[in-house]
């Protein structure tokens, strides 16, 4: 199929996150400052002293009273102020240097050093700091270049001026100065341009009479900013009450807590080396920045994967009983979507197979197959599937209940607890799973085995009139079909559409797999007479954004279907209803839905947006509690007040700014998390591998 375009991969910085407080080598969990020396020492001012790092990995701790300035001079020493005393710090070796009368407020200077303290301004003259100059009354931030020096209290600025120098200081009341609270002062000493943080965002002032703000420069940021600071590179390191957040290219990077620092409100953060390190009351982060491809990190998925997420004869669905957001504390889940969850992970392995033909991922594939097969088995009652399964010594075996649909029975076989009350969710994914393995990976004993599978699944739809029929003999609540049902009864409105073309896709991978023509006549039937395919042409409701597990559905059935169906004039109405879907969709920045709608379409699919959204994707899978809403500027929606929804974004954030779902979840949340679970990596190894199998992208 010919392109619009490919991206080719290649390395890029992937992020990680370490976490660090008085539980692990600080002195105390509330970081005021941050500096680093030119041996790459980073050193941590703290309430109750200081820290800094060590090459095994540690941290020293130097005890002092409480460290609130810190800074790194051009011949890279850095100085830090314990009250009314500096001490200086070079490689971990720390020397006290002068006490002062009076408590010392900053430090700044390029090829000089100044002193601010409470009562006076001092210079460093050779080993000691001399006064240079009387401090302006309440003056407690400095900013100092070859050319200028501007102290700063909370609402105005002063600048020393004249050969007989003088300070002279800007009122908001009496100047083109704006009202805001000055929380720092910072010059880009290549231009000499002084940047401020203020409760009302950043600013620059040209240093005669012209502020910019966002309104005047968009690309600046609107959040309360505490503190700034310039990365070598170019990049600015913002330290707001809405996280982190890095200026570069001309656009800003929010970088949320908790999953990038300790809380949101961050008091510093500077570059140092390969890594960003932020300061808050809470505790102190490390965010590492090292270069890999997109393969590379799928292979890191995997090994995840393989390491965390595998249960019980190869189910993987998300973990579950975390502590403290630390994954190595939980266990993986046992859920009501195993078929679902697991399906869509064989789904990943047989497109990585396909693509590499790496060993590894074949064997995955087949033990994880086997378990799905073991699924469609347990129940005893030919063609009904289990939703799960669950063996002795596993969570909640033994207590077999019947509430909220959670209907557990013994197994005939005596191995085991299987869970009834079988959706179409569950069906979706095993037809997604057993077909691509079919196709990708499966030996002549084993496509037996699955068209044995797939063909007594459908037998069974079709012979209890398009449901299925569970162990009690009633049919399950949410696996309908029935053609009466869906174009003849409002009440299934919004599962008419989809549930057609999940219809479709079971018929049409069991006459790929058989070749039994009573599928394929039945598929006609149905697409015809009953217009399931006029149905599937739009089988996405406009539901304000809110019914995220017919998404899922929707595409891994057209993932399905259009991968198998070959009929120009049916895949011509296949392709209106995929298209509806990603147009409807493209507000969630989804690189799955994007990826599908390219390969298959052949079209324009925002394919940039959608290797941004892979390279972004956090390796940290954790649901931690993440806090946006004090970002200024993001839109939010009101479709979804309809259906009785709580309040969602309009635009879904980028993907390191939100917690990692499966497809089935809400991504326009602002704040969201509880760090007592992680999703599998899976939303992250099927777009990947279904880009590379399609050509979409390339390694």
């Amino acid at each position: 199929m010919e392109r619009k375009g490919y991206y080719k991969s290649n390395k890029y910085p992937q992020r990680t996150c370490s976490y660090y407080g008085a539980g692990n080598g600080l002195a105390s969990d509330k970081a005021y400052c941050l500096a680093s020396d030119a041996n790459g020492v980073v050193y941590i001012g703290t309430q109750e002293g200081l820290n800094y790092t060590k090459a095994d990995g540690s941290f020293g701790t130097f005890k002092c009273d409480a460290v609130t300035t810190l800074y790194t001079a051009k011949n890279g020493t850095v100085y830090f102020a314990a009250d009314k005393t500096v001490y200086t710090a070079i490689g971990g070796k720390i020397t006290e240097m002068q006490s002062f009368d009076s408590k010392i407020c900053d430090m700044s200077g390029v090829d000089e050093v100044y002193l601010l303290a409470e009562n006076a301004l001092y210079k460093l003259d050779g080993d000691e700091f001399v006064r240079f100059f009387h401090n302006e009354p309440s003056s407690t931030k400095i900013a100092i270049n070859n050319e200028k020096i501007i102290s700063a209290n909370d609402r105005t600025i002063s600048i020393v001026n004249g050969k007989r120098k003088h300070w002279m200081t800007v009122f908001p009341e009496h100047s083109t100065m704006p009202e805001f609270k000055i929380n720092c002062i910072e010059f880009d000493n290549n231009l000499g341009f002084l940047w401020l943080g203020t409760d009302k965002g950043c600013y620059i002032f040209d240093c005669k009479c012209n502020w910019f703000g966002h309104n005047e420069l968009n690309a600046l940021p609107e959040e309360e900013i505490y503190n700034i600071s310039f990365a070598d590179d170019g990049r600015v390191i913002l330290s707001s009450e809405a996280g982190l957040i890095i200026l570069n290219n001309g656009s800003c990077k929010y970088l949320p807590a908790t999953r990038w620092a300790c809380e949101k409100d961050i008091n510093a953060a500077i570059a140092a080396g390969n890594s960003i390190w932020t300061a808050t009351d809470s505790g102190v982060t490390k965010i590492t920045e090292t270069e890999m491809t997109l393969e590379e990190k799928a292979d890191y998925c995997f090994n995840l994967v393989e390491d965390k997420y595998v249960r019980t004869l190869g189910y993987v669905t998300g973990i579950g009983d975390i502590k403290n957001c630390d994954i190595n504390t939980g266990k993986p889940n046992i859920t009501d979507n195993d078929g679902l969850w697991t399906q869509i992970y064989v789904g990943c392995l047989s497109y990585a197979y396909a693509v590499t033909k790496n060993k590894k991922y074949l064997e995955a594939a087949r033990r994880s197959m086997n378990a799905m097969v073991y699924l469609t088995k347990v129940t005893g009652v030919k063609g009904f599937t289990a939703r799960a399964v669950r063996f002795e010594g596993e969570p909640g075996y033994g207590t077999i209940v019947k509430r909220d649909g959670q209907e557990w029975h013994k197994a005939p076989n005596g191995e085991c607890e299987w869970l009834g009350e079988t959706s179409s969710d569950e069906m979706t994914g095993h037809f997604f799973g057993f077909s691509l393995y079919y196709d990708f990976c499966a030996n002549d004993e084993e496509k037996a085995l699955i068209k044995e599978v797939v063909c007594d699944i459908v037998d069974h739809i079709l012979k209890h009139n398009y449901r299925l029929c569970d162990v009690d003999g009633l049919p399950t609540t949410w696996a309908v079909w029935d053609p009466d049902q869906l174009n003849r009864n409002n009440m299934w409105i919004w599962e008419k559409c989809i549930n057609s073309l999940e219809l479709l896709t079971f018929l049409n991978v069991a006459y790929h797999v058989s070749g039994d023509e009573k599928y394929r006549k039945e598929f006609l039937r149905l697409a015809v007479d009953e217009h399931y395919l006029l149905n599937a042409a739009q089988h996405k409701k406009d539901d304000g954004h809110t019914n995220h597990i017919d998404d899922n559905l929707g595409f891994l059935c057209t993932i399905t279907i259009l991968r198998l169906e070959k009929d120009p004039v049916i895949r011509k109405y296949l392709l209106m209803g995929l298209r509806h879907h990603w147009e409807y969709e493209k507000t969630e920045h989804c690189a799955l839905y994007s990826i599908v709608y390219g390969a298959f379409s052949g079209d324009s699919c925002s394919l940039d947006n959608a290797v941004k959204e892979l390279r972004e994707y956090p390796l940290d899978f954790v649901n931690r509690p993440l806090f946006n809403s004090s970002r200024k500027g993001l839109v939010y929606d009101t479709e979804q007040e309809k259906w009785g929804e709580p309040v969602q974004l309009k635009e879904a954030l980028d993907i390191d700014s939100r917690n990692v779902h499966n497809y089935d979840t809400s991504p326009f949340r602002a704040d969201e998390g509880h760090g007592r679970s992680a999703c599998s990596p899976t939303p992250y190894l099927l777009p990947y591998w279904f880009g590379r199998y399609y050509g979409l992208i390339e390694e």
